[in-house]
């Protein structure tokens, strides 16, 4: 059994592609039964990749989509995540890029499991939460970096200044719960840039 990768995507270009992507993603998983039989249903990336024209067999596309919308108020961005197996569905990327060659991709990528954890948003235009905070008593929540910091600040009781704070407390806090068996570990991590 795979380790799952969710990946939230923003797609950006001219309206007519985006428009296009962006109806054929509805009418697929507004369908009835899938394109291809597969495991996965209707929203089957093999699925898109057949009304792409390519080769489910041929292209990886393990893992399937959802949560399609577009951005409130401007018809040149759709949103949707994906449920991959390992790692983002790259090979299925570069065929909507082939289909659609004026659109951009934007993603964040997360299976901590396999120490994915990374966006190609460079300016955080479309994820700005690029930290992730796991509480364990509290389950892990995304935060922005200054929100990273403002909560940690409110766990330790003083400011917390920095990343290189940040993970110093977390490693005392840690390193204290392991040595008293303890269940009050907090983990970071930071969404690597690429």
């Amino acid at each position: 059994m795979p380790n799952w990768c969710n990946t939230n995507y923003a797609v950006r270009g001219p309206k007519e592609e985006i428009d296009k992507l962006f109806d054929t993603m509805t009418e697929l998983q507004n369908m009835k039964e899938p394109l291809v039989r597969n495991g996965f249903g209707v929203t089957w990336l093999g699925c898109l990749v057949k009304k792409l024209g390519g080769d489910p067999e041929n292209v990886y596309c393990r893992g399937s989509w959802s949560e399609l919308r577009r951005k409130e108020g401007d018809d040149t961005v759709i949103f949707f995540n994906t449920e991959h197996a390992w790692s983002r569905p790259e090979e299925v990327e570069e065929l909507i890029m082939k289909v659609y060659p004026a659109l951009e991709t934007f993603y964040l990528e997360e299976e901590l499991g396999m120490d994915i954890f990374q966006t190609n948003d460079v300016y955080q235009e479309f994820f700005p939460e690029t930290i992730i905070i796991d509480e364990e008593s509290d389950g892990m929540e995304y935060y922005t970096m200054e929100d990273a910091l403002k909560r940690l600040s409110e766990l330790k009781g003083e400011p917390v200044n920095n990343w290189e704070e940040a993970e110093a407390f977390c490693k005392g806090i840690n390193d204290a719960q392991d040595e008293n068996s303890g269940d009050g570990h907090i983990w970071l991590h930071k969404a690597d840039i690429v």
